[in-house]
């Protein structure tokens, strides 16, 4: 008799007595448009935000890249009695692999997740198949492109713009798509999409919630944006060119007392400005050989300091450095802090992706890496969960969570091990 079980996992759904309402948002203006950001340019500020940070775009890509991990699979979760235990099966079914597998769903992965970490909205289409009771493809309109349109009269998004061209979009251009959304919210979805006939192709909203907001979600890292480390950090490479540019060539000044030139020179009352302007520039040039090139290596200059008539030290010759701003590393240490800060927004550690710029760089050890990814993966879960709402309810509009009960897509992902194990991608799951 086996020990596995799916009865612990199948429940009576009962539906609601009412719909779930939702406040409605009142917002200026007549356009049927919801504005994203006070000049509906907001995911372009972003788009912007990003090219001008040096930063920036590789940890989000990175952040996007640990997310989508290696592959995902459907499993069935199983109730294990006599370990008491859920415990987890891989489904074989064609059709569900043969989707998983494709390579439209890994274009929604990967432009799905990149969008998450960018804009915190996920704009995925999904479309019917031609008998209309199965749902055959799922992709991701471009976040910058899509904004919702207002709350009907129950609270509720029903279409989304999508155009290329926002700012300066409207709705009324031939550019312009409007697609119905569909109400996650509603418990009777499925069977009023199926009762739809006319609709075929619609968006499923996707966001992470951030607290007060009701169309567009902000994503955990905005709080860096607007606090004023973008701008500094954009004014340090700034200022460092001007600096390089400013800053003299030389590295020593030279000062040599007037009257030398008299007391050397018997004639030197009687040259002109352009004989005394050559025997200035000789006397530089020589001092500079002394002073520079690997052959000149140890060589002395000699300057001898005497007394004046008064008993005071007559002046002599003096050869002074001059401060290099940039030897000194000037601003390495307000890069490296933007950095830090950035980083601490986005929630990463510096284990995985390097300490920034500066002084004391390091990420630390292979055990602290591994450690720092494993601490990583396992937080990814509640957003891959969100990233697999429309997979789960495409599972459940084409039959597979009624075929597969416990129906679950899991992620497969590389482990890191220590030099003396063997590599492993990941945990046998049973057939």
């Amino acid at each position: 008799m086996s020990h596995f079980s799916s009865h612990n996992l199948i429940m009576a759904i009962e539906k609601p007595k009412v719909q779930p309402s939702a406040p409605i948002k009142k917002e200026k203006g007549n356009s049927p448009v919801s504005s994203w950001g006070e000049g509906n340019d907001f995911p372009q500020q972003i788009i912007d935000l990003v090219a001008k940070n040096t930063e920036l775009a590789a940890l989000l890509d990175w952040k996007s890249r640990a997310l989508q991990g290696r592959a995902v699979i459907a499993v069935q979760q199983l109730w294990n009695n006599e370990q008491q235990r859920y415990e987890e099966k891989a489904i074989n079914n064609p059709e569900i692999t043969d989707f998983l597998s494709s390579r439209m769903f890994k274009h929604y992965l990967c432009e799905a997740s990149t969008d998450f970490f960018w804009f915190a909205n996920i704009f995925p289409e999904l479309i019917k198949n031609g008998a209309g009771d199965k749902i055959a493809y799922i992709s991701t309109q471009d976040a910058s492109h899509c904004r919702w349109g207002k709350m009907n009269e129950k609270g509720i998004i029903d279409t989304c713009f999508v155009s290329a061209n926002w700012p300066d979009a409207k709705i009324e251009d031939e550019t312009t798509l409007q697609i119905p959304v569909l109400d996650p919210y509603n418990p009777t979805i499925t069977e009023d999409l199926r009762a739809a006939t006319e609709v075929s192709n619609f968006i499923y909203p996707v966001s992470y919630p951030s607290p007060g907001k009701s169309y567009y979600q902000l994503a955990p890292w905005d709080s860096w944006r607007t606090s004023g480390w973008p701008e500094l950090a954009q004014m340090i490479p700034k200022s460092k060119v001007q600096l390089m540019k400013n800053l003299l060539s030389a590295k020593f000044i030279l000062e040599i007392p007037l009257k030398y030139w008299a007391e050397n020179y018997p004639n030197w009352h009687k040259m002109s400005d352009d004989e005394r302007f050559q025997i200035k520039q000789q006397k530089v040039k020589l001092i500079d050989e002394t002073l520079t090139g690997v052959g000149n290596t140890g060589k002395t200059i000699l300057t001898e300091v005497g007394l004046d008539a008064g008993g005071r030290e007559s002046q002599s010759w003096k050869i002074l450095p001059i401060d290099d701003k940039l030897r000194d590393g000037n601003f390495l240490e307000d890069s490296r802090e933007a950095s830090q800060h950035l980083r601490s927004a986005l929630g990463l550690d510096s284990a995985l992706t390097g300490d920034g710029p500066g002084k004391g760089l390091g990420g630390g050890s292979g055990s602290d890496k591994r450690i720092a990814l494993n601490i990583y993966v396992a937080l990814q879960q509640p957003y891959r969960e969100v990233l697999f709402e429309p997979i789960y309810f495409i599972a459940e509009y084409n039959g597979w969570t009624k075929k597969h009960p416990g129906f679950k897509l899991k992620t497969i992902e590389i482990q890191l091990e220590t030099l003396d194990q063997s590599h492993q991608t990941a945990v046998p799951i049973s057939n």
